[in-house]
């Protein structure tokens, strides 16, 4: 068995957009990747099962968010770009056709309606004010925008130290249900939830912490049950930021990137669903900025984004653990690993 894997970039060098490979299951080896779209700056993407990929997109000083229909040649549907940096993330609820950005320059979350051909069009944009201590989280810095178990909108403000949850209309309108405030400095970037939709974990770019949360599903609202460093604590947090996380599909293991550290932290899921940290893995790169698990989640795939190099790795079902199979694949300025949703 194979499956495509598509890489975002940063084009600020030799990069020319989205890169796709493929993971052959048998061999365990990934293919050189080969360009696959030539977009600017395309340093997030997502795909759904019809072959729609939408991919963040930059044109000179206009900033936003592209849409490709086509699993084999991709053709661009449309482009909506308005003033000003990027989206550095995006969220799909497939049951209204939303698709979701954080803005982290603009600090402010955009909805979008897509039709069946890939088609978006703008229906409603927030934008969140605030603040945190530390000069990197001076206003609101949205990073993280996408759904909860109970198809609410959970969105991480890394500046203001808070984590937002709203209700979601059919038409793309937001009403904020509840906020939960980390402590000062954590830097919220990135959230996943347990696969029993009760419990999240939350990761603090600048602080190097990982929390774990309960989940409220009446109410929207997150409570804070535990806190963990995400690198040894002989290691400078200044000198590492946490990026990507994520859980497997059994709910027993989560996985963290640090950029700095250079590694994977690997947490087993307590009883209690909280976190026992379990060992890191080097990600045989620097800067591992995004990673992911296969739909076999046997694989886990990382892209290190100042070497230029993704790593391919063996995962362990039983204890969590990586083992590396593949190293030096080349990704040029390599910032975000997604597997397609179609073949």
């Amino acid at each position: 068995m194979t499956q495509k894997i598509l890489f975002g970039t940063y084009t600020k060098k030799a990069s020319k957009g989205i890169y796709e490979a493929i993971l052959d299951e048998d061999e365990k080896r990934i293919s050189t990747p080969e360009l696959f779209i030539q977009l600017d700056n395309p340093t997030y993407l997502q795909s759904n099962s019809a072959g729609i990929i939408f991919a963040v997109a930059k044109d000179n000083d206009l900033g936003g968010i592209a849409s490709f229909s086509g699993k084999k040649i991709p053709k661009l549907v449309n482009t909506q770009t308005a003033a000003g940096a990027p989206p550095c993330y995006i969220g799909l609820d497939t049951n209204r056709n939303l698709v979701f950005t954080a803005n982290y320059h603009k600090g402010t979350i955009t909805v979008y309606k897509v039709d069946t051909t890939g088609k978006l069009t703008i229906v409603n944009e927030v934008k969140l004010t605030g603040h945190g201590p530390l000069p990197e989280q001076d206003t609101a810095k949205v990073h993280f925008t996408d759904l909860t178990p109970d198809k609410r909108l959970v969105v991480c403000d890394l500046g203001s130290d808070k984590v937002y949850t709203y209700d979601i209309s059919n038409d793309g309108q937001l009403t904020l249900v509840a906020g939960f405030e980390t402590a000062p400095g954590f830097a919220p970037r990135h959230l996943i939830f347990h696969p029993n939709g009760k419990f999240a974990y939350l990761v603090g770019e600048l602080s190097s912490h990982i929390s774990t949360l309960s989940y409220n599903s009446e109410t929207g609202k997150f409570e804070l049950l535990q806190t963990l460093l995400t690198i040894p604590d002989t290691f400078n947090p200044a000198d590492n930021g946490v990026a990507a996380i994520r859980i497997s599909a059994d709910g027993k293991f989560v996985y963290v990137s640090n950029r700095g550290h250079n590694t994977i932290a690997v947490f087993k899921v307590t009883s209690a669903f909280t976190l026992s940290h379990s060992g890191y893995t080097s990600t045989e790169g620097e800067f591992p900025r995004d990673f992911a698990l296969d739909a076999t989640e046997n694989f886990v795939v990382v892209t290190n984004q100042n070497t230029d190099n993704a790593t391919l790795f063996e995962r362990s079902s039983t204890d969590g653990a990586l083992t590396l199979l593949q190293k030096e694949i080349p990704v040029p300025e390599g910032v975000c690993v997604s597997f397609a949703h179609f073949n």
